[in-house]
């Protein structure tokens, strides 16, 4: 992963949908789409199991959400 990809940007390139984390994660679409902009804190819990959705490690979704703060400033 390059260090400037976005959670949306990985969700894009495995053609994975916010919906299909709404069902894994037993979150609203409002509460995906914010965790996938950055702007809801996410649990370990909920990093791992979006790696694991994603096939990536987690330090990849972390540093992803990172990446999208870094951006809005």
């Amino acid at each position: 992963m390059e260090k400037e990809q976005t959670l949306q940007d990985l969700l894009e390139e495995r053609g994975v949908k916010q919906r299909d984390l709404c069902s894994l994660l037993n979150l609203s679409e409002s509460q995906v789409s914010l965790l996938v902009a950055g702007k809801r804190r996410m649990s370990l819990e909920i990093g791992v199991k979006i790696a694991k959705k994603l096939r990536v490690s987690p330090n990849t979704i972390f540093l992803s959400l990172n990446f999208a703060k870094r951006k809005d400033n």
